[in-house]
C-alpha cells in the first residue's frame, strides 16, 4: 500500500457518531475498515457533545498528528476547523484537514467537490491535493446576549437561514436534504422578515428589509441551497448575497433560484462581494455558522486568507 504524500505520521480521525441521525455511529466499523485499509493506522477520536471536537482536534494536533479527518456533518467539519485555529493560533504549517462527509446537509463537501457516498470519498481525498483555504473569522452573540467568536469555513446566514437551522436542529434530521426542505416551507409561512443594517467594507446600507443574507466562503448551504455560486474559497473574498424581504407566495414561485445557480438573477436579490462585513438589528435576528444555529446578530465577520490546508477542490 503507498500512502498519500500529505499523509505525515498517524492519521486522527474526529468522528462524531450522533451526525446523519445517528448513521455514522452504526456504519462507523466500515468507515473504520476501510481507512485503514487506505490510509493505514487512524487513531480515533469520538465527540461526545457539542464544542467536543474542537477540544479533540486542538489535543490531536497538539499531541504531533498532522492530518486531521473530520466524520460527520458541517457542524462536525466547523468545529474541527477551530480546533485548527483554537485560542487564535495559527494552524501547524503542515497540517492538512480531511473530510469523510456524514452529515443531513453536508453542504461543505460540494465546494471541495467530494463525493457523499463514504467509500467513494475516501478514494477522493487518497488522491486529492492539500489546498490552502480561506477561513471566516466571526463575531456574534448568544440568545442571551454573551458576545463570542467562532470561525466559519463555508457559509454565515442570518435572517430565514438562522431560523431554518435552528427549526432543523430542534427536529429529526432522518430525512437528510429534505429535512432542510421542510424546515425551509416551515419557516416561509411564518417569517415576517427581518430589518437590518450593514457595512460592507466601510459602505453603509440601512434598515434594510430582508428575508435572508449569506456570506459566502463557499457557494452553498441549507442541503443545497446554491446561496453563493460565485464563491470561491481560496481568493480572499467572501460573497455576500442580500435577499430582499418577500411574501410567502413569491418565495415558494421562486424558490428554484436557490438551486439552480441563477439567484443573482432574480430582481429581488443584491450581491457584494467583500472582506469584511458588519450587520446589527434592533430586533432578534437569528444566524447560522456553518449550518449551525449558535446566536444572533450583531454580527461581524473578517476574511482570513488561506488559513487552513484542506483536502479537495
Amino acid at each position: 500500500m503507498t500512502q498519500p504524500s500529505w499523509i505525515k505520521g498517524t492519521v486522527a480521525a474526529i468522528v462524531n457518531p450522533r451526525s446523519a441521525n445517528g448513521r455514522t455511529g452504526r456504519i462507523w466499523p466500515r468507515i473504520h475498515a476501510e481507512l485503514r485499509k487506505v490510509l493505514g493506522e487512524v487513531r480515533v477520536f469520538h465527540t461526545r457533545s457539542p464544542r467536543h471536537a474542537i477540544d479533540l482536534t486542538a489535543a490531536a494536533l497538539q499531541a504531533g498528528h498532522r492530518t486531521i479527518l473530520a466524520i460527520g456533518g458541517d457542524g462536525t467539519v466547523n468545529e474541527v476547523v477551530n480546533g485548527f485555529l483554537s485560542n487564535g493560533r495559527a494552524p501547524v504549517s503542515e497540517a492538512v484537514l480531511g473530510v469523510i462527509p456524514q452529515g443531513t446537509g453536508s453542504d461543505f463537501r460540494r465546494a471541495l467537490r467530494l463525493p457523499l457516498d463514504e467509500r467513494a470519498a475516501i478514494r477522493a481525498i487518497q488522491t486529492a491535493d492539500a489546498r490552502p483555504i480561506d477561513v471566516m473569522s466571526v463575531t456574534y452573540r448568544t440568545s442571551e446576549g454573551v458576545a463570542l467568536s467562532r470561525y466559519a469555513v463555508n457559509v454565515v446566514s442570518f435572517g430565514m437561514g438562522g431560523a431554518v437551522a435552528a427549526r432543523v436542529n430542534r427536529t429529526s434530521k432522518a430525512l437528510g436534504k429534505v429535512s432542510f426542505l421542510i424546515a425551509t416551507v416551515a419557516t416561509t409561512l411564518r417569517f415576517q422578515g427581518n430589518t437590518v443594517s450593514l457595512r460592507i467594507d466601510g459602505a453603509e446600507l440601512q434598515n434594510v428589509s430582508i428575508s435572508n443574507v449569506a456570506v459566502g466562503n463557499g457557494p452553498y448551504h441549507g442541503g443545497g441551497m446554491w446561496a453563493c455560486p460565485r464563491a470561491v474559497m481560496d481568493d480572499g473574498v467572501l460573497e455576500v448575497t442580500i435577499i430582499e424581504n418577500m411574501p410567502a407566495w413569491e418565495i415558494f414561485r421562486d424558490i428554484s433560484y436557490l438551486y439552480n445557480g441563477r439567484i443573482y438573477e432574480h430582481p429581488k436579490v443584491r450581491y457584494f462581494r467583500t472582506t469584511h462585513l458588519e450587520a446589527t438589528s434592533d430586533q432578534p435576528t437569528l444566524l447560522e455558522i456553518d449550518g449551525e444555529p449558535l446566536g444572533q446578530l450583531p454580527l461581524e465577520i473578517e476574511v482570513i486568507p488561506k488559513a487552513i490546508r484542506v483536502l479537495g477542490l
